[in-house]
């Protein structure tokens, strides 16, 4: 991942003041001793799309807010917007060292008056286990400084992708109806198999997930399923993101 931009604002200024279509919003709760090494795996992460973020740190009110069962001073907050198609790949290094997911509400302590906002929250295993964070500000409108972590889209492979995508659909049109010659039906039928091959083993993942989902594992216990490694497996080599099918599935 290229190096985060970073600017000063809020992160309505920088995010907007709702959840763009396909993406979402999140808060990532951990000890703040733990914060440098969340930020070496996060520098390891290759985004589709731009991530926008910004650190909540509350500055008053720090004994309501602790008698209210959060401790603000052990604490790190990582606000984030994020496309869907990368949620998975974002949290993939976190649930597999215990993250887990719940929902959580920020509101206002007693000086301060905001609506209260519930966010999906995933935490870090020694972090909080608090239902609601007050705040003294506005988590959206909270200055500070924001990052934004650059997509690391290549146009170039878009482009060539572009070019192969058409290639193929060229070779399968010549295929299916040539100028002058028999159809070789075999080879037809054959790039129909590999075009179509993906579906039914997505269509397999969603089951496994919902089928054990339906049997009451939350997200670590999914992923750690033998069900599920067996099919993930093979959904991986076949190039199906499952991680973001699992998180997905979550929401």
């Amino acid at each position: 991942m290229v190096a985060p931009k970073i600017t000063r604002g809020s992160f309505r200024g920088l995010a907007g003041s709702t959840e763009k279509t396909e993406r979402t919003r999140l808060i990532l709760l951990m000890p703040r001793s733990f914060r440098p090494e969340y930020e070496l795996i996060i520098e390891g992460i290759e985004n589709n799309e731009d991530v926008f973020s910004i650190y909540l740190r509350p500055r008053s009110d720090r004994e309501e807010i602790e008698q209210a069962g959060f401790d603000s001073n052990f604490h790190s907050m990582h606000l984030i917007d994020i496309a869907m198609k990368d949620l998975g790949i974002w949290m993939k290094p976190l649930v597999s060292n215990g993250w887990t997911r719940s929902e959580i509400d920020t509101s206002p302590t007693s000086n301060y008056d905001f609506p209260t906002l519930t966010w999906t929250c995933f935490k870090h295993p020694d972090a909080s286990n608090t239902s609601t964070i007050l705040l003294p500000f506005d988590p959206l409108d909270f200055n500070g400084k924001c990052f934004t972590y650059p997509s690391n889209a290549d146009n170039n492979s878009t482009k060539i992708e572009e070019t192969i995508e058409e290639t193929i659909e060229e070779t399968i049109e010549e295929k299916i109806e040539p100028e002058g010659e028999e159809n070789n039906e075999d080879d037809v039928v054959e790039v129909i198999a590999e075009e179509n091959l993906e579906s039914p083993l997505k269509v397999e993942v969603r089951q496994t997930i919902e089928m054990l989902k339906a049997d009451g594992l939350d997200m670590t216990g999914i992923m750690e399923h033998p069900k599920f490694l067996d099919v993930s497996e093979r959904a991986s080599v076949a190039g199906i993101d499952v991680w973001t099918m699992v998180v997905g599935m979550f929401q």
